[in-house]
């Protein structure tokens, strides 16, 4: 019985790693994912003409983001790319920009990704993006 007892508890903290290192794996998994959902919500037009021709290589390299500073140079990189008009008066472009500089984790990435989705007009976005937005800020939410 003490044999069994051992061999048991030992596999324990194993166990704790894993099911944590799989947390962190399908939050990390999450960061590209919610960057490509958000990126392909926003209309062309609500686009500067320099940055329409560069959003697909976007996507592609905000889909493989894993990381925190991946995420928040990603989501830099988006706002500058919006035109000017498309944001609520008072948002601050560059104020995100050195923002976006000092992220560490993925939770303040996530969270500036949502403060660039609040900080855009309701026209920027698609007709669709209203039904998504719930479950896309829940997801932001889980990033931990």
């Amino acid at each position: 019985m003490l044999t069994l007892f051992v061999a048991v508890n030992a596999q324990i903290p194993d166990v704790v790693t894993k099911a944590k290192d799989n947390a962190t794996t399908s939050a990390s998994a999450k960061a590209g994912k919610l960057l490509t959902q958000f990126g392909g919500a926003l209309k062309t037009t609500s686009l500067l003409s320099s940055f329409v021709p560069q959003k697909c290589g976007w996507m592609a390299k905000a889909g493989k983001v894993t990381d925190a500073v991946g995420m928040a140079s990603s989501v830099a990189s988006l706002a500058k790319g919006i035109k000017p008009d498309m944001f609520r008066t008072g948002f601050d472009v560059n104020s995100l920009d050195q923002t976006a500089g000092t992220i560490k984790t993925l939770s303040s990435a996530g969270s500036l990704l949502n403060n660039l989705q609040g900080g855009l007009k309701p026209e920027a976005l698609s007709s669709t993006w209203a039904t998504q937005k719930p479950g896309w800020e829940t997801a932001l939410g889980l990033l931990k």
